[in-house]
């Protein structure tokens, strides 16, 4: 793929040096089964008074064309000047080769490889960003010197920028978040431990970025590979995960609260405990997400899709920040740097009511809150799985249970104790099944939603089956226009129909 750049404010693109291979970094979408290219495929943006031009040429020819019809539409726009110097198209920037066709470019303050199709910071903004945070880092240690708080402010903005090329690097930015709101005259890292570890994360992660550029794939949301739902209570955890448009094994999950978390979670009972009910939401959504990374064969540029009926928990996984809970700020950053470290695209997270949620109430609260729901051990919850929510074609659901190693470090963040990015980016083995392993199918997701509506009403009325199957129909057809009201968010907008090919 080639990339050319152009400003408006003179010269031709046609008066310099093309360069385009038609056989390096091609799309499957534009080649024939010969592997040939059958289409010019291109792309054209405009960012207030930048022209942007990606292409997949066949020869020379199509980049002359399509430099040419970026010409020629700026100037209908426009017009063209006699002088030179005068031009909306600006003369200086051409003879410095800028709206030259090249396999690696610089736009916009990023740098973009055509043929390994990745993206990161351009090396001189990335250089600087990462001299200031090593000078604080290192004066935090030594004379425990603060940062003025504009300075802090400023380098904050740009990292902000720069995460546009890491979209999980947002997830380490909530301790700064925080201090902003504050907007101290000096900040001290020495003083809050998780202020330093994120600029310290933050660091790392850029200074990686050039070593393991980012996949574009990774950068767009796309209908759901895997979904997973999960509900929380004060009692445990429970979770389901199933294939859309690849396969997995269909998996429920849980997990018991010890006794020291229940004990903590704030309610009218208990006016003193530390963590909220959307506390305990997150950290169930992490691991959820800890056990699709086993479950699931999470590849770069995966698109998943997580469900909660919790609003918070939507919202901070929708931002990858949180404002209010240090708690939820901590798992919102371990959940960023697994996103990281699989390379899985954005995650579309979507809220879910609670009263359409029962697939996950059941393992949540099955440690005895509720005496229909019991199960003593996974068999038991298998059994009740497979003859509450029978799955196509006579296919069994599978037990998935949490290693202690996992479950260990999640209750580390919820106890408020400090972990590394090390400890997050090095995990122990995820957990195990037990008992029968169903087969792996895909898309459920449609399927899970006729478990929403109430099949528990008395009698055999026609017309009552009639509107449940009416309710049905309505229920998917809402929850697949929500999906992809979503997944529109991260999409360019329409455009108009393409300049001739003329």
């Amino acid at each position: 793929m080639a990339v050319a750049y152009a400003e408006t404010a003179v010269g031709s693109l046609q008066d310099h040096k093309f360069v385009g291979h038609s056989a390096q970094g091609q799309d499957s979408e534009a080649l024939n089964k010969e592997g040939k290219q059958q289409d010019l495929s291109y792309l054209i943006e405009v960012y207030v008074d930048d022209f942007i031009s990606l292409a997949i040429p066949r020869d020379k020819k199509d980049l002359v064309h399509v430099a040419n019809a970026v010409l020629q539409g700026i100037h209908d726009v426009f017009p063209a000047d006699n002088n030179d110097e005068e031009d909306p198209i600006s003369l200086k920037k051409l003879k410095k080769l800028e709206a030259m066709w090249a396999l690696h470019k610089d736009i916009l303050g990023f740098t973009f490889d055509g043929v390994e199709k990745t993206i990161w910071l351009e090396e001189a903004k990335r250089d600087t960003l990462l001299t200031v945070m090593a000078g604080w880092l290192r004066a935090s240690e030594r004379t425990r010197a603060g940062i003025p708080f504009d300075e802090f402010q400023s380098v904050i903005a740009k990292l902000r920028h720069a995460f546009i090329s890491i979209p999980s690097g947002k997830g380490l930015l909530s301790p700064c978040n925080s201090v902003m709101r504050k907007a101290p005259p000096v900040i001290y890292l020495h003083r809050n431990e998780r202020l330093r570890l994120a600029v310290a994360d933050c660091r790392t992660l850029l200074r990686e970025s050039t070593l393991a550029p980012t996949k574009c794939t990774e950068l767009v949301q796309g209908w759901p590979d895997f979904v997973g739902v999960k509900d929380a209570s004060g009692h445990g955890v429970g979770g389901v995960i199933i294939g859309e448009g690849k396969e997995c094994v269909p998996t429920v999950f849980r997990f018991e609260w010890p006794d020291d978390i229940k004990a903590e979670l704030n309610s009218e009972h208990n006016r003193e405990g530390k963590l909220t009910n959307s506390d305990l939401e997150m950290a169930g959504l992490l691991l959820l997400w800890l056990c699709m990374e086993d479950v699931c064969n999470i590849e770069p540029g995966s698109h998943v899709a997580l469900f909660s009926d919790n609003q918070p928990t939507v919202s901070w996984v929708q931002r990858l920040a949180s404002k209010s809970s240090v708690v939820a700020g901590q798992l919102v950053r371990a959940l960023a740097l697994r996103l990281k470290m699989t390379g899985a695209s954005p995650l579309t997270p979507l809220h879910i009511a609670g009263v359409q949620n029962a697939m996950t109430d059941i393992p949540s609260r099955s440690f005895g809150s509720e005496n229909k729901w019991h199960c003593k051990n996974d068999a038991e919850l298998l059994n009740l799985f497979n003859s509450q929510f029978p799955l196509p074609n006579q296919a069994s659901w599978s037990v998935y249970r949490p290693s202690r190693g996992i479950y260990m470090r999640v209750l580390s963040v919820l106890r408020m104790q400090v972990t590394s990015m090390d400890e997050w980016r090095r995990l122990p083995k995820a957990g195990r099944y037990t008992g029968i392993i169903g087969r792996p199918m895909s898309r459920l997701w449609e399927w899970t939603l006729s478990f929403r509506t109430n099949h528990t009403l008395p009698g055999c009325d026609v017309s009552r089956d009639l509107q449940v199957s009416q309710d049905l129909a309505t229920l998917v057809e809402a929850n697949r226009c929500k999906l992809q009201q979503s997944l529109a968010r991260s999409r360019p907008l329409a455009r108009r129909l393409p300049w001739s090919t003329g």
